[in-house]
């Protein structure tokens, strides 16, 4: 019982002293902005190409009916459209094979407390199991590039690209494309 009860204490130990003083005090406020649910750092509107041909200005896009509305124009006739992935991030894949590798060192210890002398085993497979994952998460993005060719109501012909930056809004937006335009990403339309 000992054994099984002195971990869980240090566990608890390790529970961030915010969230357990939120709760135990109501009424009591957050007063670090980045602790605050309700507010983010990171914005959520995609990045479109600035003067320099980099994705760095935010812009507003709209998916609708009429098309696709952008700084470059209004795409009434969208011929067709695909995305890109981000390329790989060696400098989050470093940070996310170290907080792997911590994860499955806490881990493969705790395996060592259930498994007893299978630790030898299960103890370096945890390991290198959580710094080969976490190094694949942290260097994939979840953005995508869309290039969206058409046409503007005039007939002549646009490119609009754009970077949305989180897997949803990329989500979003192939759902809102396919639907309004009836064309799959790559396919070709009239």
């Amino acid at each position: 019982m000992k054994k099984i009860l002195m971990p869980l204490m240090v566990a608890t130990m390790l529970v961030p002293s915010v969230t357990l003083a939120s709760s135990i005090r109501p009424g009591s406020r957050v007063t670090h902005q980045s602790l605050n649910s309700g507010s983010s750092s990171r914005s959520k509107s995609p990045l479109c190409l600035n003067a320099e041909e980099k994705f760095t200005e935010k812009c507003d896009i709209v998916i609708d009916e009429t098309g696709v509305q952008g700084p470059e124009g209004h795409i009434t006739n969208v011929v067709q459209w695909k995305t890109e992935e981000k390329d790989f991030n060696y400098g989050g894949a470093a940070v996310g094979g170290a907080a792997g590798a911590s994860a499955g060192f806490a881990a493969g210890l705790g395996s060592c407390m259930v498994l007893g002398p299978f630790c030898l085993i299960t103890a370096p497979t945890l390991m290198g199991a959580g710094m080969g994952g976490g190094a694949t998460l942290g260097g994939k993005g979840t953005g995508r590039f869309f290039t969206i060719v058409g046409d503007d109501i005039d007939g002549r012909r646009f490119i609009g690209e754009v970077y949305f930056k989180t897997g949803k809004a990329v989500r979003k937006a192939s759902k809102d494309l396919l639907r309004t335009t009836g064309l799959a990403e790559g396919e070709l339309g009239k």
